[in-house]
């Protein structure tokens, strides 16, 4: 009986210590990324989109830098993946714990149509299995809003974020809403810490200017950024959810990168 127990004992030992499903750790490496469109392809993109071929072309005018950007085109039936999208993401570049630059540039086509609201960039959660540490890099599609998005709603870019998975359509401003101007290059840059507690933060520039409000110290904007420890993946172009467009409407993206510094993701 003794010999048994004991055997027992080191089975269920080895098991809960060696068997465990592995928990995502602190400052994981993860992936810098150039997307400045030069290669005059699309490789190495994630597509979100209706037909490659039309939603994402690239162009050599207009553009930000360089000789060629990606004309980004969301037709009023291009319903895929459960919404009206048109996008490119990128994997592995917002792990738990994790400080990291963002920027892209864009330009709201002069023939925009300003119809409801359109997400240009977010941040998306990835799913959390049954709550057991079994990540995998595929959209939790529980229907929320992403932890933090950039909206262009009525002629204005609004950073908004959202800190719960289970709040339907409720998000937050962050900051004061931003004109934009039809037919001009903006230039986004975002500083994020991502975590799934309050020390998390975010800073952000629109053409070299905060737009992430003063707390006294600084334009960091502390809160909760990731709904678990699984992380989000980056991805821009144009996202309407279940609002349809009644327009075909033009987005230009150039200048798309992934660091560790400002001055690494500056245009």
């Amino acid at each position: 009986m003794k010999i048994k127990y004991f055997t027992c004992l080191i089975v269920l030992t080895l098991f809960y210590s060696c068997g465990k499903t592995p928990t995502p750790e602190p400052n994981e490496t993860f992936d810098h990324f150039v997307g400045d469109f030069e290669t005059g392809d699309l490789t190495g993109w994630h597509f979100l989109v209706f037909d490659t071929l039309i939603n994402t072309k690239i162009v050599t005018n207009p553009v930000r830098k360089g000789n060629y950007a990606l004309k980004n085109t969301l037709r009023p039936d291009d319903y895929i993946f459960n919404g009206y999208r048109t996008e490119l993401a990128i994997y592995n570049c917002a792990k738990y714990k994790t400080e990291v630059f963002y920027a892209f540039s864009f330009m709201i086509d002069a023939n925009y149509s300003n119809q409801g609201y359109n997400l240009i960039c977010q941040w998306q959660d990835l799913p959390n299995y049954n709550q057991g540490e079994n990540w995998q890099p595929t959209p939790l599609l529980h229907g929320s809003p992403p932890p933090l998005a950039l909206v262009y709603v009525n002629g204005v870019l609004e950073l908004r974020m959202n800190d719960n998975p289970n709040a339907g359509e409720n998000t937050f401003l962050v900051g004061n809403a931003q004109p934009i101007n039809k037919g001009q290059w903006y230039d986004a840059i975002f500083h994020i810490y991502w975590s799934d507690d309050n020390s998390a933060y975010m800073e952000a520039w629109l053409n070299g200017n905060n737009i992430t409000p003063y707390n006294g110290a600084d334009n960091k904007y502390y809160k909760r950024n990731l709904f678990s420890r699984a992380g989000n993946y980056f991805k821009f172009g144009q996202y309407r959810g279940k609002e349809k467009t009644t327009n075909t409407n033009i987005i230009y993206f150039d200048e798309v990168k992934i660091g560790s510094s400002y001055n690494e993701v500056a245009p």
